[in-house]
């Protein structure tokens, strides 16, 4: 029987309990004290260049606390303190005083839970921004990684109090509680700066964001798409009971051609954009190529490959969608959906395996085949892929570890094996493992050298498929009709579009035209219309514009600088103007 104060935390929502673990020791109150954790933090892995970003503040994006950090110097820096071990201890009676800090506290054992509770009495407890949770982190449901409020991890880098009994005896499960709240703190304090919206957006200012420069090419040079291609809804269930072989670009990708080729009729074979040209080259078209990142970059490859009609590509409606490549195609995202209808997103997260994944589940497959999902190199200095890929390749380099940037965080794969990864994809992992694991689908690695496991991710190098027919399905996907879209309006937002950038094109030429203190009048004036009309941030990623620059000349030189600065900045506006309208003009022509 459940003891009751451990009952009543319950019932009062502040105690979360996964699958227990292996209980050791006697169990005792645990009286402290907490000190600093002195594990190295996942944020070391960071980029530095991301750690004060903004132009006007000095608030770091994340804190690190070496193993000497004082308790008074933790709480000025977070307001998020996690400590390992329910312990009466000064640590956790201060925390719980402070009403300004958000606790949380693990414990692995009930039974110092409960003299825990004996010792501070539920009453202690009973206050806002306190969490407890008992038991495996990678066990809950709701997973962990949806039980904790984004808005936490925005509070301050997670500093981590730890017991001396944690350490002796539940060492390698405080270590799995760490990870989990750092990657969580990574996604959701982190990634928002460090990712590819504020890549090239250093120093951060305070101007209005909308889409990136690249989604707002794809979005002028898709508009022919929208118009023609229906959205994934027309896709659900299509493949109830099937297998999916979800083909990623790692490494071992070209180990697996055999068994892929081998299966081709038995499964739905949904392969990532970055993955189709070696795939190709092997003789092997899949049935899908997916894609979800919404940079040029990513649709690089597809000027690599042949035009493919018996495939079909899932697209993010922002994405580059591969011009004629494809025999079909089908959109998720929305964009305007006023003008092309609303489409529904594919559940995903860091990575474009993920991606893979939630469309397997979303056309209703059974289980899925994970092929070169390593997210993950036995180089510490660089990811590897699979050979025949556009990615850069990182020579094996021999220099010693420092355990910080730029070398990549170490991850131990469940073969052993010493793997290193960026935080992204080790974030990337934890999101779809934890997904997985919830989602009732069978899933299967192909790849021992991955950290792409957990409860119900099981390792089979040549996994045996049942006999399915995926041909018939597969031909009635080819004969969707296309959405309903009404042409007037969307050349209507077309004709607004074009006024509006040849307005802009216009106004950069004029400051061009100027010199002076009148160059430097009439810039900041314009520059300040643009900074609140979304249009310096699309600038901030239009070819090889430097912001790092253009910030130092313009906010922090001399009048000098300032007007060179500006020059800069405007140069580069009327391209980007230049570049738009020559977009729009083909956009209208695809909608006569």
């Amino acid at each position: 029987m459940e003891n009751s104060k451990i009952a009543a935390l319950v019932e009062l929502g502040i105690l979360c309990r996964g699958e227990p673990v292996e209980v050791h020791g006697d169990g005792a109150l645990d009286t402290g004290p907490h000190t600093i954790s002195a594990h190295n933090q996942l944020c070391r892995f960071e980029n530095p260049g991301f750690q004060f970003p903004f132009a006007d503040s000095d608030s770091p994006t994340y804190t690190f606390f070496p193993p000497e950090t004082t308790m008074h110097q933790a709480v000025e820096a977070t307001r998020l303190v996690v400590l390992l071990g329910a312990a009466d201890s000064p640590e956790m009676r201060a925390c719980l005083k402070n009403q300004q800090l958000i606790v949380v506290v693990f414990e692995p054992d009930d039974r110092a839970l409960v003299n825990f509770l004996e010792s501070v009495k539920l009453a202690g407890l009973n206050r806002q921004n306190f969490f407890c949770f008992t038991g495996n982190p990678y066990s809950f449901n709701p997973a962990l990684q949806d039980l904790l409020p984004p808005d936490m991890f925005r509070q301050g880098t997670p500093v981590f109090l730890v017991t001396e009994r944690i350490s002796r005896l539940y060492g390698d499960w405080a270590a799995e509680v760490i990870e989990y709240l750092e990657v969580l703190h990574y996604r959701h304090a982190i990634y928002g700066i460090s990712g590819q919206s504020f890549a090239r957006s250093r120093p951060v200012r305070n101007i209005s964001r909308g889409l990136l420069h690249d989604q707002q090419v794809h979005a002028f040079e898709n508009i022919g798409d929208y118009l023609r291609f229906p959205p994934i809804a027309h896709l659900t269930d299509r493949f109830i009971g099937h297998t999916a072989i979800l083909v990623a670009a790692g490494p071992d990708l070209s180990s697996k051609f055999e068994f892929i080729r081998r299966n081709r009729d038995r499964a739905v074979i949904i392969c990532v954009n970055n993955a189709v040209k070696p795939l190709v080259e092997a003789g092997i078209h899949p049935h899908f190529v997916i894609i979800n990142d919404t940079s040029i970059a990513s649709g690089a490859v597809f000027r690599h490959i042949p035009v493919l009609p018996e495939t079909i590509l899932v697209g993010h409606a922002l994405s580059d969608l591969g011009g004629d490549h494809f025999g079909q195609k089908y959109l998720f995202g929305s964009f305007l959906p006023e003008l092309f209808g609303a489409r529904e997103m594919i559940k995903l997260h860091g990575s474009v395996i993920s991606t893979a994944f939630g469309l397997a589940v979303h056309l209703g497959c059974a289980r899925a085949v994970l092929v070169g999902a390593q997210l993950a190199s036995e180089n510490p200095w660089g990811l590897g892929y699979a050979k025949g890929t556009v990615k850069e390749e990182h020579g094996v380099s021999e220099k010693p570890l420092i355990n910080r940037h730029p070398q990549l965080y170490p991850v131990t794969a469940p073969s052993g094996k010493q793997l290193y990864t960026t935080i992204n994809f080790r974030d990337a992992a934890l999101w779809l493992a934890e997904v997985v694991r919830l989602s009732g689908m069978t899933c299967i690695n192909t790849s021992a050298d991955s950290i792409l496991y957990g409860q119900e991710i099981v390792h089979d190098p040549m996994p045996v498929l049942p006999e399915a027919d995926v041909a018939t399905p597969m031909e009635a996907l080819f004969e969707a009709d296309p959405p309903t879209v009404e042409r007037q309006p969307v050349l209507r937002y077309l004709n607004h579009e074009e006024q509006k950038w040849v307005s802009i094109r216009d106004a950069a030429r004029v400051v061009l035209g100027e010199e002076g203190d009148m160059l430097i009048a009439k810039g900041m004036a314009v520059l300040e219309q643009l900074d609140q009309n979304g249009v310096t941030s699309l600038v901030e990623r239009f070819d090889d514009f430097r912001n790092t620059l253009f910030h130092e000349k313009v906010f922090e030189g001399s009048a000098s600088d300032r007007q060179e600065g500006l020059r800069y900045y405007f140069k580069h506006i009327f391209r980007m103007s230049q570049e738009f309208l020559t977009l729009i003009d083909k956009a209208r022509h695809a909608c006569l």
